[in-house]
């Protein structure tokens, strides 16, 4: 008889864990929104272009970010650049490759 273990595996942390170890300078993290926001949810929501990991960690800490949504997205681009990536995208699906090009989503650098 066989015993199973239940687990959850993150994606996102996946992800970044894999394109570090294959030396990718770039991950892609793809979702259903077209960039990260603060104040998501409420009348002085924000979209973010651009934030540094600094900025991201203390959005984080903060609570900025639903543990069930865009919280784990920007835990793993910020692991990805603290472990030498040179920048993480956070966009939506539809907009991939506006995202690659620098055109679209939220842009997570050191």
């Amino acid at each position: 008889r066989s015993v199973g273990v239940e687990g959850v595996v993150d994606k996102d942390l996946a992800a970044a864990i894999l394109a570090r170890d294959v030396g990718a300078v770039d991950l892609l993290i793809l979702t259903d929104v077209d960039r990260v926001q603060v104040g998501f949810g409420t009348a002085a929501a924000r979209p973010l272009e651009r934030m540094t990991v600094a900025e991201a960690r203390g959005y984080l800490a903060a609570g900025e970010f639903g543990a069930g949504s865009m919280k784990p997205k920007v835990e793993a681009a910020v692991s990805f650049i603290e472990h030498g990536g040179e920048r993480a995208t956070i966009a939506a699906l539809e907009r991939a490759t506006d995202a690659l090009a620098g055109r679209a989503g939220t842009l997570v650098v050191a």
